[in-house]
């Protein structure tokens, strides 16, 4: 899915377009401080030797949750100060009270990725600030690639051994059912905010709406909200007498009626969220089968660099062996042979 993030620039492709603080360092590019020819633009942590570089922006949290905040560092070629160059990560809430802080020193001129868990107690604002640590000799640490991501829609209750959990709340470690009833371990979840005016821009960004019962009795339980190409289960006679399968999986978008299975209007921004098992899963949502995230090249490339990277390093495998889907998946120009 193309679709942003919280954080507003965090690329610094627009320089500090989105950013305020003191001593904003983000004229140059990355082979310019690492000498590898790269154009790409980024940040430096130590603008003017006389100056303590601040740089920080406001994002809005819709849920109480965890959000990963995530970027890339690495020190200056010709400056080794391992330990010694760094900044400091802070988040604060609207009252100034400090909810996270951490200190980051990159170790080499190659780049590091960072992913921290933000742990937001309420909905409301938050400053997302990074602060110069180290030596103030305008030699300081690089950043670039700041994410904080925001395919189910916040709010959805999944199915786990302590109960029904907001989708959002559901950390790597957390435990889950899925379909036959076996508690298996998350082990990367991500989300991403959509906001209102790219989904009036875009309407493939806008979620499919499932209204209670529309995919048969008490399915789904409450009203349920998916990205268009999430894919949920569906069987009976028809997946039988079509595709040979007792149960298939089928996109959001392809079972939409107009009735009680339509897209939304783009009326409001939306959080999607995704959670990953070792394997490919079927899940309760809302008391409804549907899959969990399954990292096929359509769905790795919606991601960003940053989590398609993430998702990479913790399953180096996905670059040779696809993940087998949970069960055969039908696509869409086929799917309609299911609704109508």
């Amino acid at each position: 899915m193309p679709v942003t993030n919280l954080i507003v620039n965090g690329s610094f492709d627009q320089g500090s377009t989105g950013w305020s603080g003191t001593d904003l360092e983000t004229s140059y590019d990355e082979g310019t401080y690492l000498g590898n020819g790269s154009p790409n633009r980024v940040a430096e942590m130590d603008g003017a030797s006389n100056k303590i570089t601040v740089m920080y922006q406001v994002v809005h949290i819709d849920h109480a949750g965890s959000v990963p905040l995530e970027f890339r560092t690495a020190l200056r070629q010709g400056q080794p100060l391992a330990n010694k160059e760094g900044f400091r990560v802070d988040i604060i809430d609207s009252n100034g009270k400090v909810i996270f802080t951490k200190s980051i020193y990159p170790q080499g001129q190659t780049w590091e990725h960072h992913s921290l868990a933000i742990d937001f107690p309420s909905a409301g604002d938050y400053r997302v600030s990074f602060t110069e640590l180290g030596v103030n000799n305008s030699y300081g640490a690089i950043i670039d690639d700041i994410s904080m991501l925001v395919c189910f829609v916040a709010g959805t209750l999944i199915e786990t051994p302590d109960g029904q959990r907001p989708v959002e709340d559901l950390r790597p470690g957390d435990l889950v059912f899925n379909a036959e009833g076996e508690a298996l371990p998350v082990i990367w979840t991500g989300a991403r905010r959509v906001p209102m005016e790219d989904q009036i821009i875009d309407e493939s960004l806008r979620p499919v709406v499932f209204e209670p019962g529309s995919l048969g009795k008490g399915l789904p339980a409450r009203r349920l909200a998916v990205s268009p190409q999430h894919r949920m289960l569906v069987s009976g006679w028809k997946a039988e007498l079509w595709f040979a399968e007792s149960e298939v999986l089928v996109p959001a978008i392809s079972l939409v009626n107009g009735d009680t299975i339509r897209q939304a209007t783009a009326d409001e921004d939306v959080t999607y969220v995704h959670f990953l098992f070792e394997g490919h899963e079927i899940v309760l949502a809302e008391g409804c089968p549907s899959e969990s995230f399954h990292p096929g090249d359509h769905s790795l490339n919606g991601l960003d660099r940053d989590a398609r990277n993430e998702v990479l390093a913790l399953f180096p495998e996905l670059n040779t062996t696809p993940v087998i889907a949970a069960r055969q998946v039908i696509r869409r120009k086929l799917a309609s042979v299911l609704v109508n």
